[in-house]
């Protein structure tokens, strides 16, 4: 039996889990809770998957480890390639544990620990080269057969229920088939169907930003319940009363209908262009004025004839993605592009010469931009309320802390609210088309399932007090609060602190 289980759940929103708790839904996770300590735990800024998992495991902020997004320019290689710091599992190893890992995201390429490792979300596919050693593999296809480790098909709008229920039981199933192989004193799983879901479904099941309330009888609460189940079956099956017991989750869950349209801001304010040739930028004119068209009048059929408008929605769907296929192709021209926004939390990066591959900004105007980005970006109101759509525009020395800090955006738009979702198309290929909509803060139809930051941190075990709540941690505190309660050293280097959870407090 292992010494530390740690069960992952990604996207598990702290406000949605007291809800399901206090209605019954979560026996499992609510008996741990009880027997132990619980609380939200604050993501990364932004709360990005990659970032938040690498500073779980890393007990660093991004500053440090070096991980801003799932993608980093013009580089391609997965993100456990790039990460900067060592996991906390690559440390035990060393150290004497015995340590294993089934479906943790960002662990591709896997890591000889010494136990056994086995990638998570972000591996391209099952096979061989997602596990180390080699019979960690011949485990898994032997007893739980093949599997897509990220079946879009869940994120579609008729879902994939063979597909969900796969994900829901791999974790369980996966824990058995390995850990029947091999012996480990710790031990870390995670769920991901979670967070898929509700991408797909929380926009239906859940008002607008964060905190709920959440539909008891949808899709979602009943995903919360079948993990929770799951949780239960691995901690009847794979722990003692001398086993600690942390489950985390990288980030909480929100619900956007607010698009901030930061490509076309970026492109109208003049501070990114894209590639095109004259000719080709006769064509690009003409095919958005073709496509802006069929919008514009889809948007008054939805307006006039709404009942028509959701009969003939799944053609209109098909349409849409038609209309606007030419600007899939389109690339920033980087030789006339000052400042870029991408991802989807509203990070800004600079186009600094001598720093960037293909800078042209001066360094010693890098301020001056700095303060015209923010200044539009403060500007931007909600046309709905009038209220301003960001909180504010942090410079990134003001967040993150290391020697990887000039690898991220130099500024991000923190939201007002969790219902906005600040979005670039120019993040991978093929490119999301946003040119389109009308406006640069409209309407996103339907609503639909986004981050949030506050996910959960339980903590149970020998040297837990059992029933304290805990306040203020961070995901930068779990690898150190997990050496801790192994007795191990906390490097000086970590950004987090070991949570103050034992009896003494």
């Amino acid at each position: 039996m292992p010494r530390l289980l740690v069960i992952g759940v990604d996207g598990m929103d702290f406000a949605i889990t007291q809800q399901l708790m206090a209605a019954g839904r979560l026996p499992h996770l609510t008996a741990l809770a009880t027997r132990g300590a619980w609380g939200p735990l604050r993501s990364t800024t932004p709360p990005v998957t990659p970032c938040a998992w690498s500073t779980i495991m890393t007990g660093k902020n991004p500053g440090q480890h070096g991980i801003f997004d799932f993608l980093a320019g013009a580089a391609t290689d997965p993100v456990a390639a790039r990460r900067r710091a060592t996991t906390i599992w690559e440390t035990l190893s060393r150290t004497g544990w015995r340590v294993g890992t089934f479906n943790v995201p960002t662990t591709y390429p896997p890591q000889p620990l010494s136990a056994f490792q086995v990638s998570g979300f972000d591996a391209p596919a099952f096979g061989p080269s997602m596990a180390c050693p080699d019979r960690a593999y011949d485990a898994l296809w032997s007893t739980v057969g093949d599997y897509d480790v990220f079946p879009v098909s869940i994120l579609s709008p008729e879902g994939d229920p063979a597909a969900l229920r796969q994900h829901i039981d791999l974790p369980l199933l996966g824990t058995r088939a390995l850990l029947s192989q091999f012996a480990c004193d710790v031990y870390m799983v995670s769920f991901q169907v979670l967070d898929w879901l509700q991408h797909a479904r929380l926009g239906k099941e859940m008002p607008p930003g964060s905190g709920g309330p959440l539909d008891l009888n949808g899709s979602v609460a009943e995903c919360y319940a079948l993990v929770d189940d799951r949780i239960g079956s691995l901690l009847d099956e794979w722990t003692t009363p001398q086993t600690t017991v942390a489950v985390v989750s990288d980030h909480g869950a929100a619900v956007v209908d607010c698009l901030v349209n930061l490509e076309r801001l970026f492109l109208d304010a003049g501070f990114m262009t894209y590639e095109t040739s004259k000719a080709g930028e006769r064509k690009l004119r003409w095919r958005r004025l073709r496509s802006r068209a069929m919008l514009g009048a889809w948007n008054i059929l939805k307006t006039a004839l709404p009942g028509v408008a959701r009969r003939l929605q799944p053609v209109a769907l098909r349409v849409r993605g038609w209309a606007a296929t030419y600007q899939t192709s389109l690339a920033v021209d980087w030789g006339r592009s000052v400042a870029v926004p991408s991802g989807s939390f509203g990070q800004i990066r600079l186009n600094i010469r001598g720093r960037d591959p293909w800078g042209i900004l001066d360094p010693g105007e890098a301020h001056i931009l700095r303060q015209r980005v923010c200044d539009l970006l403060s500007a931007l109101r909600d046309p709905r309320t009038g209220e301003p759509v960001y909180a504010c525009i942090a410079a990134v020395e003001d967040i993150y802390q290391g020697p990887c800090v000039s690898q991220g955006p130099d500024l991000i738009a923190l939201p007002a609210s969790e219902r906005y979702l600040s979005l670039s198309g120019r993040t991978g290929a093929p490119a999301v088309p946003l040119l389109d909509a009308r406006g640069v803060v409209v309407p996103f139809h339907p609503p639909s399932g986004w981050h949030s930051m506050d996910g959960v941190v339980i903590l149970a075990g020998p040297d837990i007090a059992g029933g304290a709540r805990i306040n203020g941690a961070s995901v930068a505190d779990i690898a150190p609060t997990l050496l801790h309660l192994l007795g191990e050293t906390v490097p000086g280097d970590m950004d987090g602190i070991p949570l103050k959870c034992g009896p003494d407090g």
